[in-house]
Parts: structure tokens; C-alpha cells; sequence
């Protein structure tokens, strides 16, 4: 069923511009920051937090959107009756979450390869090697997931408008986060954490003190709040029975 389920997804979404921006957003990010690299006097460590620190920031925004063009598939393809009828909800609801994933890693990785590859042997990086681009990208990966999980329960609950805006907001919050003004409270912040995570993890494989103790009481607090966030959703999907949207 489940299976079945992340077939239909696909299907869905296939030949929108869902499949395309995940495949040119990683392409130009990592592009522009390469050319912008090549001439400017940024020292290696700087400028690689710096990427991580954008592209983390971007990311709820995207989310965000992306969620919401669920949504209009799901509306495009039947006007949601087709999943209002199921009895079980539980694994359609999943599969979505699970097939953005699944696209949301895919182009993490692929603006990590290209960002990475390019930093490391046309800028002549040395830092390390492509393991700490890998590790940093998993890292934000990671973090998105709760992000993922509420931005499409509110997608489904209130709309698409609702989704693009609350991402936006996240975006800015995120980026908010990234400045002296969330060094105490970014912890706390689950919106800040693909770009806050990130940055933290370099800084303590760059050598900075301190962000080891950041590291592991982030940790903590997002295995709990995305284990949490997980049973909820899979308890909504289960009791989902439309909005004004899909009446």
C-alpha cells in the first residue's frame, strides 16, 4: 500500500516544475557562489560557512513551496477525493512527506557535489576533502525534516497560501537566527536549524570551541521534538477529513 501510495505521488508530480527546480536550484546556487568565490578575497573556512549559512536559510522557503505544490497536486488530481475516500490515510500522508524527502536529498547532495567539487579543486580548498561538504549537507538534510512534517500539515489544513507564507517567514527567522540575536535561543527554534545546525558543525570541525557543547544539546532536543512531530503527523493523517479547500 505504502508503495503504491509514493507511486501515485510521483505520478502526480511528474512533468511539474516540482522534479526541475530540485535539479537547476543546486545547480545555480552552487554555480553563483562559485563564480562569486573565484574573485572574491573570502578565506576558505569563511566562505564555505557562508554557503551553508545561505543555502540553510533559503531552505524553509523552498519547503515551503514545495509543500504547497503538493497540495495543488492533490487538488489537481481529484479535487482531494481521492484521498478523503481512503480508510487508511495514514500511508498516502506519509508517502508525501517521504517523497520530498527523498527530493530534498537528492538535491542537497547534488549542490554539495557540485559546491564541493568545484571549491575543492578549481579554489584549491583545503580543508579536508569532500567529507565535511557530505557531513554538513547530511546535517541540513537532517534538520529539515521537521520542517517538512508541519509545513505540509499546514498546507493540507489551511492552504497553499498559508504554507508559501509561513515559509517565507521561517526563512527570515532562519536567517534572523544565524546572527548574534539566536545564539541563545536558535537551539529552540526548529525553522533556524538547516542553517543553524550546519554552520554549528563547521565551526567545530574548523577547530572553534565551544560548538561541540552546541552540537550535542541540539541533538537532543531534535531527536525529541522530530520524534514527537513524527507521531503527531501520522495521528492528524489518520483523523484528516478535509478543510474548506477540498469541501
Amino acid at each position: 500500500m505504502f508503495i503504491k501510495n509514493l507511486q501515485a505521488d510521483l505520478l502526480k508530480i511528474k512533468g511539474t516544475p516540482i522534479i526541475l527546480a530540485h535539479i537547476l536550484i543546486p545547480m545555480i546556487t552552487s554555480g553563483l557562489f562559485l563564480i562569486y568565490y573565484s574573485f572574491s578575497a573570502w578565506n576558505e573556512n569563511t566562505g564555505i560557512i557562508a554557503f551553508y549559512q545561505a543555502v540553510g536559510a533559503g531552505f524553509p522557503v523552498l519547503i515551503g513551496i514545495f509543500t504547497a505544490s503538493m497540495i495543488k497536486q492533490e487538488q489537481n488530481a481529484g479535487g482531494f477525493q481521492n484521498l478523503l475516500t481512503l480508510q487508511q490515510k495514514t500511508a498516502a500522508f506519509l508517502s508525501k512527506v517521504l517523497l520530498l524527502l527523498i527530493f530534498s536529498m537528492f538535491s542537497v547532495l547534488l549542490t554539495t557535489f557540485i559546491f564541493g567539487f568545484g571549491f575543492c579543486m578549481i579554489l584549491k580548498d583545503s580543508t579536508g576533502g569532500m567529507g565535511i561538504y557530505i557531513t554538513a549537507a547530511f546535517a541540513m538534510w537532517c534538520s529539515s525534516i521537521p520542517l517538512y512534517i508541519w509545513q505540509m500539515i499546514l498546507a493540507f489544513q489551511f492552504g497553499e497560501g498559508v504554507s508559501i507564507g509561513v515559509g517565507i517567514l521561517s526563512g527570515l527567522v532562519s536567517a534572523l537566527m544565524l546572527t548574534g540575536l539566536g545564539d541563545y535561543i536558535w537551539k529552540y527554534t526548529f525553522v533556524s536549524w538547516t542553517g543553524r545546525i550546519p554552520y554549528t558543525y563547521l565551526k567545530f570541525t574548523l577547530g572553534e570551541s565551544g560548538a561541540i557543547n552546541e552540537l550535542a544539546a541540539v541533538i537532543t532536543i531534535y531527536c525529541i521534538f522530530t520524534a514527537i512531530s513524527m507521531i503527531y503527523y501520522l495521528l492528524w493523517a489518520s483523523r484528516y477529513e478535509g478543510n474548506k479547500i477540498s469541501e
